[in-house]
């Protein structure tokens, strides 16, 4: 069954790139995003080695009343979902006045964070800001993530940010993890301490290539793959329901054992991220860099950007620039994989799964 429902959901997503990239070749309209997220600022309390935008500076973010305004620009467009990131997203002290403007204007709204200033105050304002979700960081048992982290405190106020999301009942609470050589050998303990904590939701990502994250030891390797997809394999749905990031996007022959539908890159297609300083680009682990930036939402209207950005991607130009990707038997199911991981050659796990 699980695979009928697989191919259904294929089905319908490649109806739907086709008809994207079909109406933006031909000048016409797309569908606007199903999810916007904010990039809202680089500032940071820790220190993770992890961290994908370490040299990334501003010499300003965007005003509460220029985000506001945004805001408004794209609940007319019947968005969905506003989520925001950083840096750590509690350091602005306008966060959850922009988070409840934007729940006014109709659309859901989420934070991702590494828990560290979420108290028992800041868990009563996510709740009065109606906050749909919270995503809190944990990379491993607590020597482990304090050591990712520079911090003694990070696990324990980690932790904590978890029980009480739980206490205020956030509607969707996930707790995230990089998964980097380091702790791949914790996420038996890890998920033991989440069903502990009654966590529903667990996101697995594998760390990205950029940032202080260069470091080529830090990432999962090759080999190491397998033994990833098969702790996902054999815990998925076990008290716990695991996700594995989007930057892992076609597995293969392991696809259908992990997945219940396919998982694409959705920048261009259904996501995009607003930047620190209003530059829109498409996702938060790109560098802001001028290459990467499709508008200033300070210069033109958020529609205008959307409608006449993201080129690269609505023409899958990886397929046609990579010659890997053009011969590969894969590419309409992976498409060139993610655009981040492809800065550092770590973008196909084919030859892992030979």
């Amino acid at each position: 069954m699980p695979n009928i429902k697989y191919a259904l959901d294929k089905l319908r997503t490649d109806f739907y790139l086709d008809e994207v990239s079909r109406r933006f070749g031909s000048g016409k309209p797309v569908p606007p995003p199903s999810y916007v997220l904010w990039d809202c600022t680089r500032r940071c309390n820790l220190n993770c080695v992890h961290f994908g935008a370490s040299k990334e500076i501003y010499p300003a973010e965007l005003t509460t009343a220029q985000i506001k305004g945004i805001v408004d620009e794209i609940a007319a467009l019947k968005i969905g979902m506003f989520a925001v990131t950083g840096g750590e997203p509690l350091l602005r002290k306008d966060l959850l006045d922009v988070l409840a403007h934007a729940r006014q204007r109709g659309m859901k709204t989420g934070i991702a964070t590494n828990g560290f200033l979420l108290d028992r105050p800041m868990a009563k304002r996510i709740a009065q800001a109606r906050v749909h979700s919270v995503q809190v960081s944990l990379d491993g048992m607590e020597p482990t993530h304090n050591e990712i982290r520079k911090n003694d405190r990070s696990f324990t106020t980690a932790v904590q940010a978890i029980e009480l999301l739980g206490k205020i009942r956030v509607p969707v609470l996930t707790v995230a993890t990089t998964v980097t050589e380091r702790n791949l050998p914790e996420l038996d303990s890890l998920r033991e301490l989440l069903l502990r904590l009654g966590v529903k939701l667990w996101k697995l990502t594998a760390v990205m290539p950029i940032g202080r994250a260069r470091v080529a030891e830090m990432s999962v390797q090759r080999e190491n793959l397998l033994s990833l997809f098969e702790f996902v394999r054999k815990n998925n749905g076990r008290g716990i329901r695991i996700h594995l990031g989007e930057n892992l996007t076609y597995l293969g022959g392991w696809e259908k054992k992990l997945r219940s539908g396919p998982v694409i890159c959705p920048v261009g297609y259904s996501a995009c991220c607003i930047g620190v300083d209003g530059n829109v680009r498409g996702c938060p682990e790109q560098p802001d860099t001028a290459d990467n930036r499709e508008g200033s939402l300070l210069e033109r209207s958020f529609a205008d950007i959307w409608q006449h950005g993201f080129g690269r991607y609505r023409r899958r130009e990886m397929l046609a620039t990579d010659p890997n990707c053009s011969a590969c038997e894969w590419k309409s199911d992976c498409f060139g994989g993610c655009w981040v991981m492809r800065t550092r050659n770590r973008h196909c796990i084919r030859s892992a799964l030979a």
